[in-house]
């Protein structure tokens, strides 16, 4: 039977219950995100598992390189070893000091990117705001695709990573970020410097949902209420008949 005395007890206990940590870097290519890591003096760790929000997800810049190539500001965990195994790590939620958006309001939740990027989606009191700086895009879009069901293998656009399922298939894992099929759809919302868009297979714009401007498929713009419900002609103008423009009639 193992001794353990009352300096050894102390000890184990202190090094198998966690430490803080900082993080040199993320691998976002794997099925559990994996980080490096450093806790105490010389004591590095690499391919730490780093369990993520279902829903929500984030990738932590990697560390700042002083002059002399060493390791500087970074982001910042705590890590645990499970079982008190000090092989084991893994970690918890991580911030970053140098770009956490601070001094929320109580009751304030948001999302953010890194503060060079000056996104952020911020819900207070008074709403939700959605901000970006005027050389970014805010796109909001319909992917030409239906949603499955839960469960149902995706193939192709998703995206997705795959293990062997041990039944002669393929059991699909993880999926893929869709922004770059985002930007492909022809049905959106867009909002950038030089202009605002709103772009599908008809587009309204309505007061307390009576449309009043209505760009319809027929390649014409009906003012005064959506195409189909009243009679219209074409506008005219002093110089003449307007293009693909019709006004209500009555």
């Amino acid at each position: 039977m193992h001794r353990a005395t009352p300096l050894n007890t102390s000890f184990r206990a202190y090094v198998a219950g966690g430490s803080r940590a900082t993080v040199p870097g993320v691998d976002d290519s794997k099925l559990m995100q994996e980080s490096n890591g450093n806790f105490m003096s010389n004591e590095q760790r690499s391919g730490i598992e780093s369990p993520q929000n279902f829903g929500f997800t984030s990738v932590v810049m990697d560390a700042d390189k002083n002059q002399d190539g060493s390791m500087g500001n970074s982001a910042e965990s705590f890590v645990q070893f499970m079982g008190g195994n000090r092989s084991f790590p893994v970690f918890g939620n991580m911030d970053d000091r140098r770009h956490r958006l601070k001094e929320l309001a109580k009751g304030d939740s948001a999302m953010f990117s890194t503060k060079g990027r000056k996104q952020q989606f911020h819900m207070t009191s008074d709403g939700g705001f959605w901000t970006a700086p005027r050389d970014k895009t805010v796109r909001m879009a319909l992917l030409d695709e239906d949603s499955e069901q839960d469960g149902q293998q995706q193939q192709g656009g998703g995206g997705t990573s795959s293990t062997g399922s041990g039944s002669g298939g393929q059991q699909q894992l993880g999926q893929t970020s869709r922004y770059s099929d985002n930007q492909k759809s022809k049905r959106y919302m867009e909002v950038t410097k030089d202009k605002t868009r709103i772009s599908g297979d008809t587009a309204h714009m309505a007061v307390q949902d009576t449309t009043l401007v209505h760009a319809n498929s027929d390649n014409n713009v009906y003012l005064g209420a959506e195409a189909g419900k009243g009679s219209f002609d074409f506008l005219v103008t002093i110089s003449g008949v307007c293009v693909n423009s019709k006004g209500k009639i009555g």
